[in-house]
C-alpha cells in the first residue's frame, strides 16, 4: 500500500497544538491542554514510521537521508525562534533570568532540554511558565527517540510481520508500565523523560505498519464512528484533565487512543474526517510546528513586559499572535529550507552544526558571565545585586524537601566560639544568620543555623505535605534542650502562610506565585482538622516549645511575621528601570492589609506569655507606618529591604538585627561594652538619617 497525503492528519495536528497553546495561556477551561503533546507524539510516530517502513520495504531507506529530512523539518524554525528569543531576552531579561535562559539554550541545542528541565523544575509549577524554552522538552524526547529508531526499524523489519509487531507492542507495553509506575513514584522524571514517553510514539508506529499492509474497512459502524469517538476522547482529556492527573500514566491512554482512532478511521466520508479536512483546520495543522515553537516565548515575554497579571483578553490575542508568527516562519523559514533546490544536504548539515555551536557558545558565555549583568546600567546592576546576594548563605545550608539535614550537617559560623546562638526557623530566618554571626563573633560566640525551608520552628508541628519537617523540628529540640553551650535561641518563621494556609494577595495586584502550605500536628498527619482546631494546636505547641526552652535556661527571641509584599521587589524595580518606567511613589503595601493578614498569627504568637528571658520582635515596627504613613515600605530611595516578595534582603535583615541587639541591651541581656563589641552601627550612617 502506498502512503498518500491525508489532510485529516494535518487537521489532527491542529487539534493537538490549539489546546497546548490555550493551556500555556492559562485558560482554566483547557486545564488538560498539555495532552496535545501526546497527540503530537502519536502523529509523529505514525508519519515517520510510514516513511521509514515504506522505504525499507522498497530497499531505498537511507539513515543519512532520514536525518537530512529531520534537520530540514526541525532545525531552521527552531534556530529562528531561538534567535528572536535571545534578542528580546538581551534587552528585557534580568541577569538571573538570562543565566537560566543561557543554561536552557545549551540544553536545547544538545537536544537534552527534557533532561535539563527534569532536573530544574516541575512542568506544572509556577516558575515553569517563565521559561521561554520549556516546551522544547518534547522536541528533545522526539529527537532522542529518532536517534535510535531508524536502526531499530532496520533490525525488526527483518523479522516476520507478526514478530515485528509483537516486538514493537512489547516495547510499548514496557514503556507504558514504566510510565504508570513513574507517575506514582517519580512524577517529574516520568513527565519529561523518553522511557516513559516512548510508548506514545510507538503507538503511532504500530498504526503506520498496520495501515501500510491493511486497508481499513469503511462500511462498519466502528469505522464510521471511530474517528469521531477518537476526537471526543482527545477533547475530553483536554478539558477534564489537570495538573493533578498522574501523567503520563494509564490516564494517558485516553488522548493517545483518541489520536490513534482518528488516524485509523477518520476519512473524507465521516464527520471527524470532514471536520479535520476543513481547510482552515488543515492550515493550522500545517503551521502547527511553528505555532508550537512560538507560543511559549510569546507568553513568557508578554508576562516579562507586563509587570503584572495579563488579562484573558490579551492572552487570547497573544494566542492568535502565535498563529500569525507561525504562518510567517512556516512560509519564510520552514518552506525554503525544505526545498532541496534552495539548500543542499551539505549546506544543511554544515549550517546546522555551525549554528548549534554558536548557540551553545552564547549559552556558555551567558552562564559563565552569570547572565551578563553589564547589559544594563549601574542602577539596574545595584538592584539586581540585591537579588543575587539574597541572604549571603549557601543554599545547601537550608534543609528542604528532598534534602534533609542532620544536626551535624547544618551550617555553623564562628566555629571557634564557645557559646552558641541558635537560629531556628524556615527560610525567613536565613537572612538573619550572617548579620547575627558578624555581630557575635567578637563576643566569642558561634552561630548554629537550624533552618528547614517552609517549616515553622515549633516542636511537634510539621507540614501537611512534608513529614520530614516534623522530624527536623524534633531533632532541633533534642539538640537545644540540655545543651549548656546554647545561650540564645532566635526563632523566626513565615507564620501567616502556614497558619492561614493561603498565599499572599496584597489587594493591589501583587499576588504571590506559590503553593498552599499548612502546619499540622506531627503525630497525626492523616487527621483532617478544621482550620480553627489546627491553628489552635499550632499555637499550643508554640507556647510549649518556648516554655521548654526557657525552662532549660535559654533566652529566646521570637520574631513576629515579616510583612509580605506580593511583588518581587528588586525584580519589579529593576524591570521598571529597564523599561524606562518612572515610579511616582515608593513601592509599598497597605499596613491595614498586613494586620488583616497576620491577625490569626498574632493571636497565636501572643499566647506566649511575657518573661524576662523572652524577647518579642515585630518587623512591622521598622517597616510599617514609619517610612510611609499607613504603608509597609519595601525600599527607601536606593536602599532595598527585600530580595524577593517576602524575604528580607541583607540590608533589611541587618536593620532588624540591629534593632534586636538594641532591645537585648534594653532588656539587660547585654551591657554597653558588649553592644559595642558586636559592631552595632555598621549601617547607622544611613539608617539614622533615613528613619522617620
Amino acid at each position: 500500500m502506498t502512503t498518500k497525503y491525508r489532510p485529516e492528519v494535518d487537521g489532527l495536528r491542529a487539534v493537538a497544538v490549539i489546546p497546548v497553546i490555550l493551556f500555556h495561556a492559562g485558560f482554566e477551561w483547557v486545564s488538560g491542554g498539555y495532552v496535545g503533546v501526546d497527540v503530537f507524539f502519536v502523529v509523529s510516530g505514525y508519519l515517520i514510521t510510514s516513511i521509514i517502513y515504506g522505504e525499507i520495504l522498497k530497499g531505498s531507506f537511507s539513515i543519512v537521508h532520514f536525518y537530512e529530512r529531520r534537520a530540514r523539518r526541525i532545525l531552521p524554525a527552531l534556530f529562528f525562534v531561538t534567535l528572536i528569543c535571545l534578542i528580546v531576552a538581551w534587552f528585557w531579561m534580568l541577569p538571573e533570568e538570562f543565566e537560566s535562559l543561557s543554561e536552557s539554550l545549551i540544553a536545547v541545542n544538545l537536544f537534552v532540554s527534557n533532561i535539563y528541565f527534569w532536573q530544574a523544575l516541575d512542568y506544572f509549577a509556577g516558575p515553569a511558565e517563565m521559561q521561554p524554552f520549556l516546551h522544547t522538552w518534547s522536541l528533545a524526547v522526539e529527537e532522542q527517540f529518532y536517534l535510535f529508531f531508524p536502526l531499530f526499524m532496520l533490525i525488526v523489519a527483518r523479522f516476520r510481520y507478526g514478530m515485528m509487531l509483537s516486538i514493537i507492542a512489547l516495547g510499548l507495553l514496557a514503556s507504558l508500565s514504566l510510565a504508570q509506575y513513574g507517575a506514582n513514584h517519580h512524577s517529574t522524571a516520568n513527565f519529561y523523560l523518553l522511557p516513559t514517553r516512548a510508548w506514545e510514539l510507538l503507538a503511532g508506529c504500530l498504526i503506520a505498519i498496520y495501515m501500510h499492509d491493511h486497508r481499513i474497512a469503511r462500511s462498519s459502524l466502528v469505522s464510521r464512528l471511530g474517528g469521531s469517538i477518537g476526537l471526543v476522547m482527545i477533547l475530553y482529556a483536554a478539558i477534564t484533565f489537570d495538573k493533578t492527573t498522574p501523567f503520563p500514566s494509564l490516564w494517558t491512554l485516553i488522548p493517545v487512543s483518541g489520536a490513534s482512532l482518528v488516524i485509523l478511521f477518520a476519512n473524507g466520508n465521516d464527520v471527524a474526517g470532514r471536520l479535520l479536512s476543513w481547510k482552515p483546520v488543515v492550515g493550522v495543522g500545517l503551521i502547527s510546528y511553528s505555532a508550537y515553537l512560538w507560543h511559549q516565548p510569546v507568553f513568557v515575554f508578554a508576562k516579562e513586559r507586563s509587570l503584572g497579571p495579563v488579562s484573558d483578553g490579551l492572552l487570547l490575542w497573544l494566542s492568535v499572535l502565535s498563529i500569525l508568527l507561525a504562518w510567517f516562519s512556516w512560509r519564510f523559514v520552514e518552506q525554503p529550507f525544505r526545498n532541496r533546490r534552495n539548500f543542499t544536504r551539505a549546506q544543511i548539515f554544515k549550517t546546522a552544526l555551525a549554528t548549534s555551536c554558536l548557540m551553545i557558545g552564547i549559552g556558555t558565555y551567558g552562564l559563565q558571565a552569570q547572565g551578563i549583568p553589564w547589559r544594563f546600567g549601574e542602577d539596574v546592576e545595584r538592584i539586581v545585586n540585591v537579588r543575587m546576594t539574597n541572604s549571603q548563605v549557601p543554599e545547601e545550608c537550608n534543609a528542604t524537601e528532598g534534602r534533609f539535614l542532620r544536626i551535624d550537617e547544618t551550617c555553623e559560623y564562628n566555629e571557634n566560639g564557645e557559646k552558641v546562638v541558635a537560629i531556628w526557623g524556615d527560610s525567613h530566618a536565613t537572612p538573619l544568620v550572617r548579620p547575627v554571626a558578624n555581630r557575635v563573633e567578637t563576643l566569642g560566640m558561634r552561630v548554629k543555623m537550624l533552618v528547614y525551608t517552609n517549616c515553622l520552628p515549633i516542636a511537634g508541628i510539621t507540614r501537611f505535605d512534608e513529614p520530614d519537617c516534623g522530624k527536623f523540628n524534633d531533632q532541633v529540640m533534642d539538640y537545644l534542650l540540655g545543651n549548656d553551650d546554647v545561650e540564645l535561641v532566635i526563632m523566626m518563621g513565615r507564620f501567616p502562610l502556614q497558619i492561614e494556609g493561603e498565599v499572599f494577595d496584597n489587594g493591589e495586584g501583587g499576588i504571590e506565585d506559590g503553593r498552599i502550605i499548612k502546619a499540622i500536628p506531627a503525630e497525626q498527619e492523616s487527621v483532617a482538622y478544621r482550620d480553627d482546631e489546627r491553628i489552635d494546636i499550632v499555637g499550643q505547641r508554640l507556647v510549649s516549645t518556648i516554655d521548654r526552652l526557657v525552662d532549660d535556661g535559654k533566652r529566646v527571641v521570637l520574631f513576629y511575621p515579616v510583612p509580605e509584599v506580593g511583588w518581587d521587589v528588586p525584580y519589579l524595580l529593576a524591570k521598571e528601570r529597564i523599561y524606562g518606567i518612572e515610579r511616582q511613589a515608593p513601592l509599598s503595601t497597605n499596613f491595614a492589609r498586613y494586620k488583616e493578614r497576620v491577625a490569626s498569627s498574632y493571636r497565636q504568637l501572643s499566647r506566649v506569655e511575657d518573661h524576662r528571658n523572652i524577647l518579642k520582635m515585630e518587623p512591622s515596627a521598622l517597616l510599617c507606618d514609619t517610612y510611609l504613613p499607613g504603608r509597609c515600605a519595601t525600599h527607601f530611595y536606593e536602599h532595598i529591604f527585600y530580595y524577593d516578595d517576602n524575604h528580607l534582603s541583607v540590608l533589611g535583615s541587618s536593620m532588624l538585627v540591629d534593632q534586636m541587639f538594641r532591645e537585648m541591651r534594653n532588656r539587660g541581656w547585654m551591657n554597653e561594652q558588649q553592644l559595642k563589641l558586636t559592631q552595632l552601627g555598621e549601617n547607622d550612617e544611613w539608617t539614622d538619617a533615613s528613619m522617620p
